[in-house]
């Protein structure tokens, strides 16, 4: 009995051993940038407005860029985060980055696109967006102004178009991921399965 004890410790011992081996050699893959599957890679946005623009632009003009912003996102199918508490997706007077990034933690989101509108003193208006991980490091920024302040024109819309153009580069890279491959990849499981 001596004897069969000593070869089962021995075979158990070996069989840890081996396990032990396999898990530091080959360990779990590491989730996607966006986390496990059941957290896609999203994008939160934030709109927020500068002082320059508060006082010398109308809250009405503020909203537009906020509004267009959402649809042209939306018609390019970018996966966006949805904030859980609602309503904290734009602010009308300045908001730290780190108060953002925290809110994007909290609707369990990928990337932050922090839009800044603002009114340079010799421009109608500018727009940037940055793109932030949430770990706070800047990916990118993009900028559109226009609309000179002397000529007595606002050209929001040409401003907003030229931003589109900027941002259609960066469709499906950090900071604006598609939902495009999400769909994809669900339509074809079926046809996988015949």
């Amino acid at each position: 009995m001596n004897l069969q004890l000593r070869i089962f410790l021995r075979l158990w011992g070996t069989c840890v051993f081996v396990l032990g081996i396999c898990g530091f050699l080959c360990p779990q893959s590491s989730p996607a940038p966006g986390g496990a599957a059941d957290n896609p890679v999203t994008a939160f946005v934030f709109v927020q407005r500068t002082k320059a623009h508060i006082n010398y632009s109308k809250s009405e003009v503020f909203h537009k860029v906020v509004d267009d912003v959402y649809s042209y996102l939306a018609t390019k199918d970018v996966a966006l985060a949805k904030d859980a508490f609602g309503g904290r997706t734009h602010a009308e007077d300045e908001m730290p980055i780190s108060t953002v990034l925290n809110i994007a933690r909290d609707a369990n989101a990928t990337y932050v696109l922090y839009l800044i509108v603002d009114r340079p003193i010799t421009e109608w208006i500018k727009v940037t967006v940055r793109c932030y991980d949430l770990s706070g490091k800047q990916l990118w920024e993009e900028s559109a102004t226009g609309g000179g302040k002397w000529t007595g024109i606002p050209r929001r819309h040409v401003i907003l178009d030229r931003l589109h153009q900027l941002l259609d580069k960066r469709l499906g890279q950090p900071g604006l991921p598609l939902i495009v491959a999400a769909k994809e990849s669900s339509q074809q499981a079926p046809t996988d399965q015949k």
